[in-house]
């Protein structure tokens, strides 16, 4: 085994990037580690659409706001890439969501020697005062464990994916796959279905495309300035203080700040093009308002409904 390591990390997305970084910078050593399964560095790759822009602040990124002089902030990879003037003349807080992930993955190569990439972590048990890691039949050993291993795709009760049914995170690697449809369903009201949306009604000129959600119709992200304050780094260990009642209100209150909200610009965009189609004939976005997937059919060759 291993000398004990100060901390373990399993999975290696944003969040554990920031912290390997934190480790990194740390003014005394650190023995860390972290395991990902993916082969390299990769963040919602299937998600990564042409124009789709960050909904915070690139000041936000994996290092300013704990050291504003890092070497590894988002200025930094500009900098590096020849990019920082041509990027302050844009006038824009909120960078291309594809140039976030370049930054990303600049960062995550100036620290790989921390990461164990194509390693899955089959068990963790608690031993002592530690814990103790099992990834491809090694057993490590750790004082402290960071779980990060990110969200898990959601369907409908009742669907199941298959060959025309893909969760949002696929879209990029599924679509080539699709030719000409006649009908494009997309269900949810967040920000990446609506996103989702607009792309396949540009994407397929002669398809029909429907939005399905709960909703009257998508609500807008509350990112103003007092409501961002639940982003603070200090509101992070008063969160983390707080009984379990308070925390669940917290949840409550400020959900619209980031969960099933759309950027403003987005939701004109969509509405732009309900009501321009609607005067012309033949209209090919539907936004199907109250409405919920029951279940599916599948035809002889015309795929699924």
């Amino acid at each position: 085994m291993e000398p004990v390591l100060d901390l373990a990390g399993i999975g290696f997305g944003p969040s554990n990037l920031a912290l390997a970084i934190a480790v990194e910078e740390h003014e005394r050593p650190v023995r860390a580690r972290f395991f990902e399964k993916q082969a390299g560095f990769g963040w919602h790759r299937g998600m990564l659409l042409e124009d789709a822009t960050m909904q915070v602040s690139f000041l936000k990124d994996l290092v300013t706001l704990r050291n504003p002089t890092s070497e590894f902030s988002f200025l930094c990879y500009l900098r590096d890439r020849g990019r920082l003037v041509d990027f302050v003349n844009h006038k824009n807080l909120f960078p291309l969501r594809k140039e976030f992930h370049d930054y990303f993955e600049w960062a995550a190569a100036r620290v790989a020697h921390q990461v164990s990439y194509g390693s899955e972590v089959t068990s963790v048990r608690a031993v002592g005062q530690g814990f103790e890691v099992m990834a491809n039949g090694q057993t490590v050993a750790a004082r402290n464990l960071v779980l990060a291993t990110g969200l898990e795709a959601n369907l409908p009760e009742g669907i199941v994916a298959g060959e025309r049914v893909w969760h949002n995170r696929d879209l990029l690697h599924r679509v080539g796959e699709v030719e000409e449809p006649r009908h494009v369903v997309v269900v949810g009201a967040g920000q990446s279905a609506a996103e989702a949306v607009a792309f396949f009604h540009e994407r397929f000129p002669s398809a029909v495309v429907h939005g399905v959600f709960a909703r009257y119709g998508y609500s807008p992200a509350d990112d103003s300035s007092f409501a961002n304050r639940i982003f603070d780094p200090a509101a992070v260990d008063e969160f983390y203080g707080a009984p379990e009642d308070v925390k669940k209100r917290l949840m409550g209150y400020h959900a619209n700040t980031n969960y099933g909200v759309v950027d403003q610009d987005l939701i004109e965009e969509l509405y732009r093009r309900v009501y321009r189609e609607k005067g012309l004939r033949g209209q090919r976005l539907l936004l199907d308002k109250t409405s919920r997937v029951t279940g599916r059919r599948c035809s002889g060759g015309s795929g699924c409904c």
